[in-house]
C-alpha cells in the first residue's frame, strides 16, 4: 500500500481528507509542525506528500517549499480552495505543487494522486483499493527517531505503521485513526508512558486500544509503576522481530 503524509491544520476539511485518503492508502497525519514533519521524513519517506492548504499560513507553505527542496524524488500535492490560492501563488508558481480545488471532487484526487506516482489506475474499480486497506494498524510512541526506524523496519511488511516522538503526537493521531494496537516507551520527555498511556485511556475510543510497554527501564521501582497501570504487556528493549511478533499475535486476532 502506498505510504501518504497528510500535512495541513487540523479542521473538518483535513479530516474529511484524512477519511476518504485512508479508504487507498497509508496515511501518516502531520500537522502543521516543522519539526515533526522533519522527523517524519527521516524516520520513514513517503510515496507522495498531500497538503491541505485550508487555513495554512504562508510561512509554511515556505517551509513545504524547501522540503520539497531537498526531497525532490517526492511528489507534492496541493488540495485547497480556488478563493485562497492566491495567497500561495508565488510557491505554486514554481511548479513543485500540484493543486486541486474544493469542494474536492475525489475521484479527480485520486487521478492526480496515481498520476503523480505513475500508477495505472481505473478509479471507479474497486480493484483501486486492494487487500492492503484491511490491514491492521499498529502505532509505536517512542522520543528516539532511531527506535521508531528500527521498529518500522521490523512491522511494515505486515502491518500499517504510525508513529508518534511524543505522547501529545500519539493523541493527535488516535484522532485520526485508531490503532488496533500501541507499542509506548516509557521514559520520554514532557509526557512519560505513564502519563501518555492515562490521556490514551481518557479518549473514549481508545480504551480498550492494547497498549504493549517497549521500554529499556528494567528496575523494579519503573516496572511495578507501569504494572500498576495494567498495560496490556511489558518488553524490554532491544526489541526483537520474534519478541514483537509473538506479543503482536497474542493481542491481535
Amino acid at each position: 500500500m502506498k505510504k501518504v503524509f497528510l500535512i495541513g491544520k487540523i479542521n473538518a476539511f483535513f479530516k474529511e481528507l484524512n477519511s476518504f485518503l485512508s479508504e487507498y492508502f497509508s496515511v501518516q497525519v502531520c500537522v502543521d509542525d516543522e519539526k515533526l514533519i522533519n522527523d517524519m521524513l527521516n524516520l520513514n519517506q513517503p510515496h507522495i506528500m498531500v497538503v491541505s492548504l485550508v487555513e495554512l499560513d504562508r510561512e509554511m507553505i515556505t517551509f513545504l517549499n524547501r522540503v520539497k527542496a531537498t526531497y525532490a524524488d517526492i511528489p507534492i500535492l496541493c488540495v485547497g480552495a480556488e478563493e485562497g490560492k492566491d495567497r500561495f501563488s508565488m510557491v505554486l508558481e514554481q511548479g513543485t505543487f500540484q493543486e486541486v480545488v474544493t469542494p474536492v471532487d475525489n475521484e479527480k484526487l485520486l487521478e492526480e494522486i496515481y498520476t503523480l506516482l505513475h500508477i495505472d489506475y481505473e478509479v471507479n474499480s474497486k480493484i483501486v483499493k486492494g487487500v492492503d486497506s484491511k490491514r491492521k494498524c499498529i502505532l509505536l510512541v517512542d522520543d528516539s527517531p532511531m527506535q521508531l526506524r528500527i521498529l518500522n523496519e521490523l512491522l511494515k511488511k505486515d502491518y500499517d505503521i504510525k508513529m508518534a516522538t511524543s505522547g501529545a503526537k500519539a493523541l493527535t493521531l488516535l484522532g485520526q485513526r485508531l490503532p488496533d494496537l500501541i507499542f509506548l516507551d516509557y521514559d520520554m520527555p514532557e509526557w512519560d508512558g505513564r502519563m501518555t498511556l492515562q490521556m490514551i485511556r481518557e479518549v473514549e475510543e481508545a480504551k480498550d486500544i492494547p497498549v504493549i510497554f517497549l521500554t529499556g527501564l528494567n528496575d523494579g521501582k519503573h516496572i511495578r509503576a507501569v504494572l500498576e497501570l495494567h498495560p496490556a504487556g511489558y518488553l524490554l528493549k532491544p526489541a526483537n522481530a520474534k519478541m514483537l511478533a509473538e506479543a503482536i499475535r497474542k493481542h491481535l486476532k
